[in-house]
């Protein structure tokens, strides 16, 4: 009997799976999640922990709704300090490979991916650092909130997870996903990597992008 050997995703099958991934998800649910998240990466890009306090006056519900919400997303991998406040969700206050500098803050940000949307739920532009995990060069980008300005070297590559082959249920810079999203000096180190990380495709920056404005268009339905 032969065996059939297994397809490598391209980069059309990620953008479908990332589209797809929260298919059937309750409008109402999807909505506040996005919410949650908008107001959540606002306060932390000012460079400081986000209370409960905090995020109950931007959201207009009960603290301690919101000290019970932030108890939920820490067990789900979202960043939490010993006094109960935010300090990572997507955008976070501890160090990672992805450095993001807005708004004068220095932070950073979970992944590869999400340096490319971040800067259109800011509404602001930032300049990103990124060490490519093979080689150890810094690649540069500059991120407007409407695309890619620029990044060097002009090899630069990305890889993305396809989320239809693992667990989405927790995030985090060392989870699952967000741990195999990288920015890669050039195709050949990408591709040195990719051997030992099956589910992950090597794509352009555009194609990157295209796969971010998934998020993007989400928060613009929102408003």
């Amino acid at each position: 009997m032969e065996t059939q050997a297994l397809q490598t995703p391209t980069a059309e099958d990620v953008i479908q799976a990332w589209s797809s991934q929260n298919d059937g998800v309750p409008r109402e649910q999807k909505e506040f999640s996005v919410r949650l998240q908008i107001q959540a990466i606002r306060a932390l890009a000012e460079g400081h922990p986000v209370s409960a306090q905090r995020l109950s006056a931007d959201l207009g519900l009960p603290v301690e709704q919101v000290e019970a919400i932030i108890r939920q997303l820490g067990s789900a991998g979202v960043e939490v300090d010993s006094e109960g406040r935010l300090v990572g969700v997507v955008l976070t206050l501890n160090p990672t490979p992805h450095r993001f500098r807005v708004k004068g803050n220095d932070l950073y940000a979970w992944c590869a991916l999400d340096t490319l949307f971040l800067p259109a739920y800011l509404e602001e532009t930032a300049q990103v650092e990124s060490t490519c995990p093979v080689t150890g060069e810094v690649i540069h980008l500059t991120i407007t909130p409407t695309g890619v300005a620029s990044y060097s070297p002009g090899s630069t590559v990305i890889s993305i997870i396809d989320p239809s082959k693992v667990s989405c249920s927790t995030r985090g810079p060392q989870s699952a996903v967000c741990s195999q999203m990288h920015f890669f000096y050039s195709r050949e180190a990408a591709e040195t990597w990719q051997v030992d990380h099956p589910g992950v495709i090597i794509c352009s920056i555009d194609e990157a992008y295209r796969v971010a404005q998934i998020s993007i268009d989400l928060m613009t339905a929102v408003g």
